[in-house]
């Protein structure tokens, strides 16, 4: 739970709308509380049974109980008149004659016949109930008659449900606006961290994993969010509201009525905390298979071409559907779990007030009860049942708040990473190169894996083009994706100008950098956008336009033209307007290379680093991209990664790799002469190893 409550933390900037959110809950806890507490009002006025004009009792004087009084009612339709015909008192048409002089020697008193809650009210003052001066108050303010008092407490309970659902309305949507806000604050911190990670956790956990956790995972901490700030404050302040008034009341009637209650709780509270437990690994399983499915998912619609190609559609549904039969399976665990608590509480609540219902019920069958006492043993069961719904609610709540734990474990597991160093922060400002890039004795291995680099030692020269080749898997990408510091060598420097990149900002370093990958994937935007990306973000250099700012329309196009992309540009739609689809589909893999050469030219690089930028053109087009990167290269250390012979026609020195290892670096002559691997790869094709 402690990554939860890191999440919740997000909700602190909120806390004026939660706060008001919790004044309504506690408002609508006091109104539904009010509406069930009228079940002993009505329950009093339905029974009652109806005046009959007179009645002469002896009952305990008021303040003080030890001396007994005589008390004369009349009901309010008589009229009392002083009379000294009468011995005592007698009726007579529409009034009591009262002989005065008899009431005052035997200290009677007169009194008038209360209907309506006043009698209830008189009953719960000769009891010392706690309600009573509530009571009393409303039996004051009310009409005294029993129907339209009946009318009265009906209107108020009607006004109290009306006034409650707007009350919920208002907490519901004041806790809901602060989680969503919280949860933008929390998704927005995890995007930037994500973002700002080295390439190591992308190796370490997978896109689709991290897709899952931005969707999923997110979800249920929102969810759970919502559950705390809003069930977990309302509910339990109902039920517990309603569980104390019950004891109030059942103790005046029986003293086990509340003990029989009270006794349910622990049996309650430690089998809600088990299924919790359960909920929670279940939900972790679950959100780690859906992870595996989006992986799947994804990875079949962006390969869609070689499924259908090679006819791979049963293969993937097969995937598919194992993916999802896992994920079924948790799914199925975690609905058994969260389906059973509430009837099990349910039940358990249900056997405690069947227990109160057989105390009560022998209580009446025993020694019986009054009118009063029955308005109460009412009042208590209605308690009960009101608290019978928010304890329902809450059995689970803590199934929400597991879910929401395992979710938070997963996000803050992202979080807990290393990021990279901010661009600007820790390190010198790294010049312009203008000397040469130099490897000393580097070793690189991916986590948990085997050393991909070995003891690599090379020198690049400023405005040299250095062509690495090698076997499949030998490390060139590898080799290159350490300079703009995408990983950090296991052991050896990387310098730069005689400077140790990990010294430098990475703005810096990476400003005078341009990359032309082998699969390019545009952004979902317009052509020119594509382009222009190239150059916005750069701050050490100033591209094309030898400023610090966008690029102009005509510098996008002159760098399309120079990468030979202005021709079919102009052929679409909406010309360098034209809005690119999703992952570049709309284009074909040569047009988006061309793309990406067009962004690399305009950002005027220092350090150009090809992964073979031609492999996707057509003969005609690749003889003049190399003509445009021959002119390009110029001044500029590039290195590039060839899998075509006809690619290393632009370089000056080709370094042959193998197993992580450089094993010769020379011209092209040079390693005819004296290195195997080189002869052998000139001999098979590049194209084939």
């Amino acid at each position: 739970m402690k990554a939860f409550w890191k999440a919740l933390r997000y909700c602190w900037p909120y806390r004026g709308r939660i706060m008001l959110g919790w004044l309504c809950a506690a408002l609508a806890t006091a109104l539904y509380v009010g509406s069930i507490s009228a079940v002993g009002p009505l329950f009093g006025l339905l029974f009652q049974e109806p005046s009959k004009g007179l009645h002469f009792t002896s009952r305990p004087a008021a303040g003080d109980p030890d001396r007994r009084e005589w008390v004369l009612e009349v009901s309010r339709h008589w009229t009392i008149v002083p009379s000294d015909a009468v011995e005592t008192f007698e009726l007579r048409g529409g009034s009591v004659l009262l002989n005065r002089q008899w009431a005052e020697a035997n200290k009677v008193r007169v009194t008038t016949t209360e209907e309506g809650l006043g009698v209830l009210a008189r009953q719960a003052e000769d009891s010392v109930k706690f309600y009573a001066p509530l009571l009393r108050r409303l039996a004051d303010n009310l009409p005294t008659d029993r129907y339209h008092c009946l009318l009265w407490i009906m209107a108020g309970v009607v006004a109290m449900t009306i006034i409650r659902g707007g009350l919920r309305y208002a907490n519901e949507y004041l806790v809901g606006h602060a989680s969503n806000r919280a949860m933008l604050a929390l998704r927005l911190r995890v995007y930037e961290h994500v973002l700002r990670s080295p390439l190591e956790l992308f190796a370490r956990v997978g896109p689709s994993d991290i897709m899952s956790r931005f969707q999923n995972d997110c979800f249920m901490v929102q969810e759970g969010m919502k559950t705390l700030m809003g069930k977990v404050f309302s509910e339990p302040v109902r039920a517990v509201v309603c569980i104390v008034l019950a004891v109030l009341v059942g103790v005046s009637i029986d003293p086990w009525l509340p003990v029989i209650i009270l006794g349910m709780v622990p049996l309650v509270g430690y089998m809600v905390r088990q299924l919790a437990m359960l909920m929670r690994r279940s939900s972790r399983k679950a959100l780690e298979s859906w992870a595996q499915l989006v992986g799947i998912l994804e990875e079949s619609l962006y390969g869609i071409r070689i499924v259908k190609g090679y006819r791979l559609e049963a293969h993937e549904r097969r995937k598919f559907f194992h993916a999802s039969r896992r994920l079924l399976k948790q799914l199925l665990r975690a609905i058994r779990i969260d389906a059973v608590t509430e009837p099990a509480v349910e039940t358990l609540f249900t056997i405690a007030v069947a227990g109160a219902i057989v105390v009560g019920g022998k209580r009446i069958i025993d020694i019986g009860l009054s009118q009063g006492s029955l308005s109460d043993l009412m009042l208590f069961f209605g308690l009960l049942a009101g608290a019978l719904d928010p304890a329902r609610k809450l059995s689970n709540v803590s199934n929400r708040l597991q879910q929401a734990a395992a979710g938070a474990d997963r996000i803050f597991a992202l979080l807990a990473a290393d990021p990279e160093p901010r661009y600007g922060a820790h390190g010198l400002v790294l010049p312009r190169l203008r000397q040469a890039i130099e490897f000393r004795g580097v070793w690189f291995a991916y986590p948990g894996g085997e050393a991909v680099l070995k003891d690599v030692t090379l020198t690049v020269r400023h405005g040299e083009v250095a062509a690495v080749i090698g076997r499949t898997g030998c490390g060139k990408t590898t080799l290159v994706s350490l300079i703009p510091r995408f990983f950090t060598p296991t052991r050896g420097t990387i310098l730069v100008d005689g400077i140790n990149i990990q010294d430098v900002t990475l703005r810096s370093l990476r400003d005078q950098i341009a990359i032309v990958p082998q699969e390019t994937v545009p952004f979902a935007d317009t052509i020119a956008q594509n382009i222009a990306l190239g150059a916005q973000q750069t701050c050490g250099t100033a591209g094309l336009s030898g400023r610090g700012e966008a690029p102009s329309r005509e510098e996008i196009e002159a760098a399309a033209r120079a990468a030979h992309a202005d021709a079919f540009i102009r052929n679409l739609p909406e010309g360098y307007d034209t809005v690119i689809g999703e992952h570049g589909a709309t284009l074909s893999g040569g047009e988006r290379q061309r793309l990406a050469l067009a962004r690399a030219i305009i950002r005027d690089p220092a350090i150009l680093i090809l992964d073979e930028a031609t492999s996707n053109l057509d003969e005609e087009t690749q003889a003049m991209v190399q003509d445009t990167l021959t002119a390009f290269c110029k001044g500029r250390t590039t290195i590039l990664i060839a899998h075509r012979l006809s690619t290393l026609a632009i370089a000056d020195r080709i370094v042959v790799m193998d197993a992580g290892r450089i094993i010769d670096a020379g011209t092209h002559d040079e390693l005819l002469e004296r290195c195997p691997l080189y002869r052998r790869l000139r001999e098979v094709g590049l194209d084939s190893l």
